[in-house]
């Protein structure tokens, strides 16, 4: 009597488990099911039993998955790993379980898998599974603050470097080229419009650059009216046209604030990563120097760095295009 309350003890508590507990045998088939508190049923488990990572996940997570059990089955180390489910994968769910998705595209879920050896010398795993999405997704969101640019959106300074830097020591992919973007004549229009106007010209420029680009490129505010700009797999004559269009763009848009409306201009400089270039450091002072070209010989143009580039300096200086508006 006692052994079957104590059974009996056993298994409502298993059912309990906040978690989901999944045993598998050595041949990848899942056994038995339990936990994840009031959520499994004789439906639930069914759907696991006496089925491998490939019946019940995508490919590419069950892949995942599988290679950590192999992993946690030759070494006898416990693993852990996270991964995320879309919607549009749990092409098994019914209506019902997909409504308990609460509209979410994807969600993400931490597995631990722990090898579990019986007396008998049977080897099984133990595969401990929660939920994270909201853990993940605040985390995601602080991340994403953290690297943005509060006023533009965009990547600020620090998220910018790092991601240029990681590039950098990757192998060498074919051809990168990176642009400095430098608002003219900036001190005269927060003199002449005020500061917070030039706050929507940064703004402005900030948005035209980042519709020009593609989605594997990336931009960055580096600091008051400059951006920096990273083009990967364009060279710097392929960067130029690009570097043209964006400085069209804003010279042709319009940015009206209250009763004026300003017509920015940008300069810039463009230098493509190479072999001779060493560092990042380097790679930005290269296209930091073409970009003072283009300021220095006119502004509102663009610049490809090159050896021995000289320093000129401008004997006329152009005035911000600010105008009333009507």
């Amino acid at each position: 009597m006692v052994d079957m309350q104590r059974e009996e003890w056993l298994s409502l508590m298993l059912r309990e488990l906040p978690d989901r507990l999944l045993i598998v045998d050595d041949h990848g088939r899942i056994i038995d099911s339990f936990g994840e508190a009031g959520q499994t049923t004789p439906a639930t488990i069914d759907h696991y039993l006496n089925r491998t990572f490939k019946d019940i996940l995508p490919p590419s997570v069950a892949e995942k998955l599988e290679h950590a059990f192999l992993q946690v089955l030759r070494t006898g180390q416990r693993t852990n790993l996270q991964y995320a489910l879309a919607a549009g994968q749990q092409l098994q769910l019914s209506i019902e379980e997909l409504d308990a998705w609460n509209g979410l595209d994807e969600r993400w879920f931490e597995a631990s898998l722990k090898p579990l050896t019986l007396t008998s010398g049977a080897q099984y795993v133990l595969w401990q599974e929660k939920e994270i999405t909201n853990a993940y997704l605040h985390q995601a969101e602080l991340k994403k603050q953290a690297e943005t640019d509060e006023l533009t959106g965009i990547l600020n300074r620090r998220a910018f470097m790092l991601r240029l830097e990681r590039e950098f020591d990757q192998p060498k992919q074919q051809h990168l080229s990176c642009l400095m973007v430098d608002i003219d004549h900036f001190k005269e229009i927060n003199d002449q419009v005020g500061h917070l106007s030039g706050d929507d010209v940064i703004v402005q420029v900030a948005q035209i650059c980042q519709g020009l680009i593609r989605t594997s490129d990336y931009i960055g505010r580096l600091g008051g009216e400059e951006f920096g700009v990273v083009l990967s797999r364009t060279n710097a004559i392929q960067a130029y046209d690009i570097a043209e269009r964006i400085r069209h763009s804003i010279e042709t848009t319009p940015c009206q604030v209250d009763e004026h409306i300003i017509l920015p201009t940008v300069s810039i400089g463009i230098a493509e990563l190479n072999a001779n270039v060493s560092s990042v450091r380097e790679l930005m002072v290269q296209a930091d120097k073409a970009m003072y070209y283009s300021k220095q010989t006119g502004r509102n143009q663009v610049t490809i760095y090159y050896e021995n580039l000289p320093d000129i300096k401008s004997s006329t200086e152009l005035k911000v295009n600010i105008r009333r508006a009507s």
